[in-house]
């Protein structure tokens, strides 16, 4: 049985979407594990980590979310490595390819000698990286190249995602760091809906109807001048504008733009004009009891995540990975795979 571990430096570098990807495009029977739990969802009255839902759902694997990611890091109290081997061989057993999942940063649970690194050497597994292509990501990498030298690893490379410049392979490759995938931007995978962000931010839906569908690209907050808002919003189309409930000059300027939704947040309700013109231009209004920064925040994982029950969107990562990702470097021995 072969293993790899896909591992990140940073915040929403793409590692589960190329998990995935590598997952659907491998012709065998393929196991997945991700030890720690992360970004955490209510499914049927149990909370189960997101990534590991995702891959239960997509993958129809025999085991439940639960038993793919069924522990939490906490500093003060490690779970031990034999706990998570324990749970590795019963997940791996019959498996071709077991692929584990290692947190948003791979150097987390040093703490307690379960780092992602730890992990990989305890259970014999190639690491490959996923990075966003931005160079304070690319530093980190680089860096922690040199760290991975205290470790017996087999470091096969770097997928790199949402790349737009095609000079930051090169500079991983000058440093001697093999590139293996460089995955353009995709606006597909960024794109839900209106009811998605309702429902992440817990929201009451004051105007609602055929809207509710409508797709959502960007994000924005609304904390500047009315003034500065409406120019910035003019220039962004099939937005999320989210802004105070009480700030209802940013929310009209919003209106006379092409705007998705209106996400109004400390539970504030808004002006009966606000309603008003939201209904007659059918643009969704909802208010959540989270703060700004909370709802933003809400809103940032939604962007991350990948919905199992969306065959178009699943078929499209495997579709990018295929075509922008060295299968044969990085499933074979040395290179050697073939499908």
């Amino acid at each position: 049985m072969k293993a790899l571990f896909l591992g990140s430096v940073v915040e929403r570098s793409g590692k589960s979407m190329v998990t995935l990807g590598l997952a659907k495009n491998y012709p065998r029977r393929v196991g997945y594990f991700k030890p720690f739990k992360e970004v955490v969802m209510s499914v049927e009255d149990r909370v189960v980590d997101q990534d590991a839902y995702l891959m239960h759902e997509a993958l129809g694997l025999p085991f439940g979310p639960e038993a793919l990611s069924p522990f939490t890091y906490d500093v003060f109290e490690p779970v031990g490595m034999a706990s998570i081997l324990e749970e590795y061989r019963k997940l791996s057993a019959g498996a071709d390819l077991m692929l584990v999942e290692g947190t948003r940063d791979i150097t987390t649970g040093c703490m307690g000698s379960v780092s992602g690194m730890a992990i990989a050497q305890k259970v014999q597994a190639d690491v490959v990286l996923v990075s966003s292509a931005q160079i304070s990501a690319l530093d980190k990498i680089c860096m922690l190249r040199s760290y991975m030298d205290q470790y017996p690893l087999s470091f096969k490379g770097v997928v790199l995602n949402q790349v737009e410049d095609a000079r930051m392979p090169r500079l991983l490759e000058r440093r001697g760091i093999r590139v293996l995938g460089s995955i353009p931007p995709l606006r597909e995978l960024k794109r839900f809906s209106v009811r998605e962000v309702a429902d992440a931010v817990g929201a009451e839906v004051l105007v609602g109807g055929a809207g509710m569908d409508d797709p959502v690209e960007r994000v924005m907050v609304g904390a500047m001048t009315p003034e500065t808002a409406l120019d910035q919003m003019r220039r962004v189309s099939r937005k999320a504008i989210i802004t105070g409930g009480d700030r209802a000059d940013i929310q009209m300027a919003a209106l006379s733009t092409d705007t998705s939704c209106l996400v109004l947040t400390g539970g504030l309700y808004p002006a009966r004009s606000v309603v008003n013109r939201a209904s007659e231009a059918g643009v969704p209004v909802l208010v959540t009891p989270l703060n700004t920064l909370e709802a933003s925040e809400a809103v940032d994982h939604l962007i991350a995540r990948i919905d199992p029950l969306d065959p178009g969107k699943i078929d499209l990562i495997a579709k990018v990975v295929r075509e922008n990702v060295d299968l044969d470097a990085v499933y074979g021995e040395g290179g050697a795979f073939r499908a």
